[in-house]
């Protein structure tokens, strides 16, 4: 039995690293799309043709951010950890058009839900059989 972390030595202690990686990855882009998200309503009340409705933006910000984390995590999973090129662009730029749309014409909250949730079970599904299928 080795003790030594060293990255010549195959000893599983990547794994850990690898996931807080992505775990930081993640926040960083949810952060970066709900900031945003926040910036275009507040900049929306002034020039924006998508005028938002009145009322608090948290709620909708909120679930959006919650939805983009659960899937940018389920995309470095489904990678092993080591992500895709441009899939920061890809999660942002759809989380952002759902915040944008969802401030100018306020859906229900529930109804929000429960598609994202939707979609990120049928997203989950396809990631277990990409990882199934491709292990290594």
């Amino acid at each position: 039995m080795t003790t030594s972390t060293s990255p010549e030595t195959d000893t599983g202690h990547g794994k850990p690293r690898a996931a807080l990686a992505a775990l930081g990855w993640s926040v960083a882009v949810t952060a970066a799309v709900v900031a945003l998200g926040y910036a275009s309503y507040r900049w929306a009340a002034t020039v924006s043709p998508l005028q938002p409705l009145p009322g608090s933006p948290w709620p909708y910000l909120a679930t959006w951010g919650a939805l983009c984390l659960a899937c940018c995590l389920l995309l470095r999973w489904s990678t092993g950890f080591t992500g895709v090129e441009g899939a920061a662009q890809a999660v942002g730029a759809l989380a952002f058009a759902g915040i944008r749309t969802s401030l100018a014409h306020r859906p229900d909250l529930a109804l929000l839900w429960a598609y994202g949730a939707l979609a990120l079970a049928l997203t989950a599904v396809a990631a277990v059989f990409w990882r199934l299928r491709h292990r290594s």
